[in-house]
């Protein structure tokens, strides 16, 4: 019996020994981006003439609110044609991941026109998960907090994450909030409410930069800044806020919390001047950054923007969202 109970312990032993090695191989491979970890998506958003075309080119790089193929991204080649329009997006990325694959991205387009899309929906809690909520299980504990710290472990999320998502429809099951018209909180985007399941009141916290937010802003300006100084000085640079939905009107705000969202401060106005756009206006002044805030282009527009149960922008609201860029681009 002692003779199989160590052949037990042997085994797992070498098992121990083996994950953590490829636990920390795969993290220097991702963190020096030895291979490209994000190629798929590159060739899945760009066609091959995009990618090897001699025009100058404007590389676009941010989360699934570009990465998507009937994104603005993808109207604005219909507006811009004397440019080759990158899509470098990667959905369900943040300013971790971008410091990540962007360096390499810059290298291989020296792009003439640099654009960084920002959401403040998840860009900053994303940083930095909170993990305290009674309610969140176990395993989605664990895995925020290894996952804030090992970069390599997010990347075998996303890439099974996405494998899952081609096979059986919306992230997990035929859920596809998208498809719905009406608001429902029960069709309404899992990952949403889990964010607010994990941190009610993280929208907020986000906007006045309060709770732990402020720190992770500027682990954020750190990081973009370290970014920025790779592009060539003679790159034209645009930086695109993308509010949240709740931020578009009192009627908004009161669906999101009926899905967990908390909120302590009144609803005041599309364009209300909450600390994180003061501190994002002043780090582009500071970078050299023309700021494209959407939220002018959607103040006081009725008009149905996003979809009803999902937090991403619909078909509106992209083409709305590719003039203004096209704009600011040709002014």
């Amino acid at each position: 019996m002692s003779k199989i109970f160590r052949k037990i312990r042997q085994v797992l032993l070498l098992s121990m020994l083996s994950l953590t090695l490829f636990l920390v191989v795969l993290e220097v491979s991702y963190r020096t981006f030895l291979f490209d970890f994000y190629k798929a998506e590159l060739n899945g958003l760009n066609t091959k003439e995009t990618l090897t075309s001699e025009q100058p080119k404007i590389l676009v790089i941010g989360d699934s609110f570009s990465a998507h193929p009937q994104a603005y991204v993808s109207l604005l080649r219909e507006h811009l044609h004397e440019y080759s329009v990158i899509n470098a997006g990667v959905p369900g990325s943040c300013i971790k991941q971008h410091r990540i694959y962007a360096p390499k991205r810059i290298r291989q387009f020296d792009p003439k026109i640099f654009i960084y899309q920002f959401y403040t929906g998840n860009d900053i809690f994303e940083i930095n998960h909170k993990t305290s909520d009674h309610n969140l299980s176990f395993a989605r504990k664990f895995y925020w907090q290894i996952s804030d710290k090992l970069l390599g472990i997010q990347f075998l999320n996303f890439r099974f994450a996405g494998l899952l998502y081609k096979m059986r429809g919306d992230e997990v099951g035929l859920h596809k909030p998208k498809a719905t018209e009406v608001f429902s909180p029960d069709a309404y985007s899992k990952r949403e409410k889990l964010n607010y399941q994990s941190d009610p009141a993280h929208l907020e916290n986000t906007l006045l930069l309060r709770d732990g937010r402020q720190k992770d802003f500027e682990y954020f300006k750190i990081r973009f800044e370290e970014m920025s100084k790779l592009l060539p000085a003679s790159t034209k640079k645009y930086f695109i806020i993308i509010p949240h939905q709740s931020e578009t009107s009192a009627a908004s705000r009161q669906k999101h919390q009926q899905l967990g969202a908390q909120f302590d401060q009144p609803w005041a106005s599309t364009v209300f001047a909450y600390p994180l756009y003061n501190e994002l206006y002043q780090m582009c002044r500071e970078l050299d950054y023309e700021v494209i805030d959407f939220r002018l282009s959607i103040e006081g527009d009725s008009s149905r923007i996003y979809y009803e149960n999902d937090p991403h922008l619909n078909y509106i609201g992209q083409t709305k969202l590719a003039e203004q860029v096209s704009y600011s681009i040709t002014k």
